[in-house]
């Protein structure tokens, strides 16, 4: 079983043949907007994750973007990062409320990383109306349609500021296939293939 169609055909590729698409879901509280607990400068754009390497966040803190930039999460770069951009606003990891009364300061999601398999902070932010700018990869291209509900770009400033205007009600129908009551669905509907 694996998160996307694009996964499942990379491991057909490697020849295997028993490869269902099983999607993640996201808790039916993602789709009620919550409040921004500060006010920014406009726009924002906003990284949501696990602060590390292999999230490509430096990519997104060297943009050359208007209004603010937030980090929302904490890791092993946190403290450097902070260091390194003092002009970045980082809120530390949140989770329940915390976490979307901070998505909902977001303009834009940021996601820079290369190698998530899903991503399932796309999804967050797509049930709370919120445009997604990220690369043309694994987990982003089965899930964002450009013009849509976000953009996909080499130049991930690019991609950001294109998102800008995107329909808020847009990118939450693109995210309601992702409800963790489908996820079961499909999963029951897999087992019971197998009969």
């Amino acid at each position: 079983l694996v998160t996307t169609p694009t996964a499942k055909a990379q491991l057909l590729g490697f020849g295997l043949s028993r490869v269902a698409v099983w999607p993640l879901g996201v808790d039916q509280r993602f789709f009620m907007r919550g409040v921004c607990p500060r006010a920014f400068e406009k726009p924002v754009f906003l990284f949501l994750g696990r602060i590390a390497p292999e999230k490509n966040i430096r990519e997104f803190l060297r943009a050359k973007l208007p209004g603010t930039k937030v980090v929302v999460g904490d890791g092993p770069d946190r403290q450097k990062l902070a260091t390194e951009f003092p002009g970045v606003i980082f809120s530390g990891y949140q989770t329940g409320d915390g976490l979307i009364a901070w998505l909902c300061c977001a303009d834009v999601l940021v996601m820079p990383s290369r190698t998530d398999t899903f991503g399932l902070v796309i999804v967050e932010a797509l049930a709370l109306g919120i445009p997604v700018a990220a690369h043309d990869v694994m987990g982003p291209r089965d899930i964002i349609t450009n013009g849509i509900n976000g953009y996909l770009d080499e130049d991930i400033a690019r991609a950001a500021m294109q998102c800008l205007g995107l329909s808020a009600e847009k990118c939450r129908d693109s995210a309601r296939k992702y409800t963790w009551a489908a996820s079961a669905d499909t999963f029951l509907n897999l087992l019971a293939s197998i009969r």
